[in-house]
């Protein structure tokens, strides 16, 4: 079902809004119809209106959605029944999808007005703008990576918007500064196109052709990149075609469509799974470990088959390496799955943090909610691109002193066991290089230690640690005498000792290290059934921080009226 109203006026083709229900598309929506998705982007003219279209009709086949192109004050009944149309499909709640590079853009505040003014029965809420998701970053990286030979060169992104709104200039300098992160430009600039329609439009445009010269001005090879969602009635009546007249002497343009990227329909999928609610079984996971011989990674399949029966799992045992990351979640997305947490089955949370949420976007998306960020590092061809799913992800992870792990390592014990008041437990690590970190892992060490005592480990002897720091010889061979010092000193007066492994799997050099003492050894973490509660605690813990555990409706961004990013 489509409506449509337009109007030729002055040198201007416009639009009202145009609504394409769910209901039009041949595949009818099969997922929570209770929440109805209504994308709503400026008017763009009638190549860039279909371009967004296009992108549209992806989420179209699965949700019950509506796209609206706004204009003018026409939009408001306009409005009325998109919402209307997705009540009538089932929608309880509605979720507005940004399509808009800044969040501050002028049509975006009108649908804003418009929706806060009208007496809409429905809930509506909005979510990220496309321009403050990774999708975007990764989209104008894109027209990055086809740059020749990137370092040293200047590159100008051009956007189109309101050039009077300082909001709109500092949104496209933050998403020119992210996308440009590993790829050694010598400097990145940004000039917004004026899209207002003023008498003083002419003038503003000649200001923007000074800016762009000076912006190009003094640079070896410039490189103007136009990233924006602006007008394009054809190929000819196009930003890009008057951008083009408009560029410095020497600059080159690198052409590039965002509503025509892959990562921009992504983006509408994604917001639309981070906002309905799971279905059972919808949720996925990677388990993340270090991994080593077809055994030890078989202990850790066994451990965890029982969380088989409640999620979609995909294991990758490897250093996070992305190629192997992706390929889990390609596996996940083809099984069916919304959502993923990806588990860090490692010693410390910060092992691996950082590259994993790299590869996620979440370095990006949790910057612009204030978090901190994590350099990229690139190479002569620019920084690695990021896994672009439509699956919202998360990562959690790291044993440290759980609870769980205590107990674990506390039964790992006893199963050794003969008399406690002679027997001196010895929890062993892997430990670090750095002196720092190394100290950190004896404290949880240590915290380990007195979670034992407290529930019944008070009946050993005493309970000791040591880390190996096996990487590093220069360290190891001072820590590996201190071991063996603590066993040579459990068996004085009779006394045993109990060698546990604090390792998430197996044993670790402990029989080299300590060959000719006499002790008993025991294992690590997994296959304990504390293993896999530990790992289901983890994927709980992703699932709310995904903002909506199984089953559970996701909150929106912001409300109708707020500023969101």
């Amino acid at each position: 079902m489509h409506w449509i109203n337009v109007q030729i006026v002055p040198a201007l083709l416009t639009a009202s809004l145009t609504l394409v229900s769910a209901a039009a598309v041949a595949h009818p929506p099969s997922a929570a119809p209770e929440t109805g998705f209504l994308v709503v982007a400026a008017d763009r003219g009638f190549q860039g209106n279909e371009e967004i279209r296009d992108a549209f009709e992806l989420l179209a086949r699965t949700r019950n959605a509506a796209l609206g192109v706004a204009t003018d004050e026409r939009t408001r009944e306009s409005l009325r029944e998109a919402l209307g149309t997705l009540a009538e499909h089932g929608a309880r709640r509605v979720v507005v999808l940004p399509a808009f590079v800044s969040a501050s853009d002028a049509q975006l505040a009108l649908v804003k007005r418009l929706l806060a003014e009208s007496e809409a029965r429905l809930p509506v809420s909005f979510a990220t703008t496309f321009g403050d998701s990774y999708l975007a970053v990764e989209a104008l990286a894109e027209g990055f990576r086809a740059v020749r030979e990137p370092k040293g060169r200047r590159v100008i992104v051009v956007g189109y918007g309101d050039a009077s709104s300082g909001e709109i200039q500092r949104d496209w300098e933050r998403l020119a500064a992210r996308a440009a992160e590993g790829f050694g430009f010598s400097s990145v600039r940004t000039a917004v196109w004026n899209s207002g329609r003023s008498a003083e439009y002419r003038a503003q445009q000649e200001r923007f052709k000074e800016e762009l010269a000076a912006a190009a001005r003094d640079g070896e090879r410039p490189i103007v990149v136009p990233f924006h969602l602006g007008r394009k009635a054809d190929s000819m009546m196009s930003f890009d075609a008057a951008l083009k007249r408009a560029l410095p002497t020497g600059a080159e343009i690198a052409l590039l469509e965002p509503a025509g990227s892959p990562a921009f329909s992504t983006w509408m999928m994604r917001e639309a799974n981070r906002h309905a609610p799971l279905a059972p079984g919808e949720l996925g996971v990677v388990v993340l470990a270090h991994g080593a011989d077809y055994h030890w990674n078989e202990t850790i399949r066994g451990a965890l088959q029982p969380l088989e029966a409640r999620y979609k799992i995909e294991y990758c045992f490897s250093m996070a390496d992305q190629p192997l990351v992706e390929r889990s979640v390609r596996r996940l997305e083809s099984r069916g799955a919304r959502a993923a947490v990806i588990v860090r089955v490692f010693g410390f949370a910060a092992s691996f943090r950082a590259e994993v949420e790299r590869m996620i976007g979440l370095d990006i998306e949790r910057r612009a909610a204030g978090g901190a960020a994590h350099a990229a590092h690139g190479e002569s061809s620019g920084p690695s691109a990021r896994i672009r799913s439509a699956m919202p992800m998360v990562t959690v992870g790291g044993v440290e002193d759980d609870a769980l792990f205590a107990e674990a390592l506390l039964d790992r014990a006893r199963e050794l066991s003969k008399n406690p008041a002679q027997e001196t437990v010895i929890l062993v690590a892997h430990g670090t290089g750095g002196d720092a970190e190394n100290d950190d892992w004896l404290r949880k060490l240590g915290s380990i230690g007195e979670q034992m005592r407290a529930n019944g480990g008070a009946a050993f002897r005493a309970i000791r640690a040591a880390t190996w720091r096996e990487d590093w010889p220069e360290k190891r061979a001072a820590w590996v005498a201190k071991a063996r010092t603590m066993v040579e000193e459990a068996a004085r007066d009779g006394g045993r000792a109990l060698v546990i492994p604090a390792r998430v799997n197996g044993r670790g050099p402990e029989r080299e290290y300590l060959k000719g003492l006499d002790f008993e050894l025991g294992s690590g973490f997994a296959p304990h059934p504390h293993f896999a509660r530990w790992v289901e605690k983890q994927i709980e813990l992703g699932a709310a921080e995904l903002g909506r555990p199984t089953g559970a409706g996701a909150p929106a961004e912001s409300d109708v009226g707020k500023r969101h990013h």
